[in-house]
């Protein structure tokens, strides 16, 4: 019985070695290559939706295999924009993107197609404050301090 433990752990420690060291279904360049193009895409997009949009920012990109032919993308990516009022607003957005592999078109280059892109979390931030009052009373002045109304119970 103490042989047939050894030869097993043996086995088990070969089969993870070669699982690890295996290769990759999708390259690294590959994965490179595609958050590289999507950067450009997205600040493409929110340029040509926003043009009055600035400092356009990707904050954070990475890809995970789905399979040989498919490919999920994470991104954050912020910008600012103007309001109404001509303060600065600014957007964060968080979003998944599927891509899939195209067949090959002869140029021996891998093609890659976005297929779907969800957006999980839109945020806003407010370069200044504001103050929200209930009711009709003033906004107090600027750098006066803001405190509740005393609390009543029944």
């Amino acid at each position: 019985m103490k042989y047939l433990s050894l030869i097993i752990f043996v086995v088990l420690l070969a089969w993870t070695w070669n699982l690890i060291h295996r290769e990759p279904v999708i390259s690294f360049e590959t994965h490179a290559g595609i958050q590289e193009k999507l950067a450009q895409l997205i600040q493409q997009t929110v340029l040509a939706k926003k043009p009055e949009a600035t400092d356009i920012r990707i904050q954070k990109i990475w890809t995970e295999p789905q399979g040989e032919d498919k490919v999920q993308a994470h991104f954050i990516y912020s910008f600012q924009e103007p309001d109404t009022n001509g303060k600065t607003l600014t957007n964060q957005i968080t979003a998944d993107g599927i891509l899939e592999k195209q067949k090959d078109d002869g140029s021996g280059l891998e093609r890659w197609s976005l297929t779907k892109v969800q957006t999980t979390n839109d945020a806003v931030t407010f370069e200044e404050g504001l103050y929200v009052t209930p009711g009709e009373d003033p906004a107090p002045t600027e750098g006066a301090p803001v405190t509740p109304p005393p609390y009543e119970s029944h």
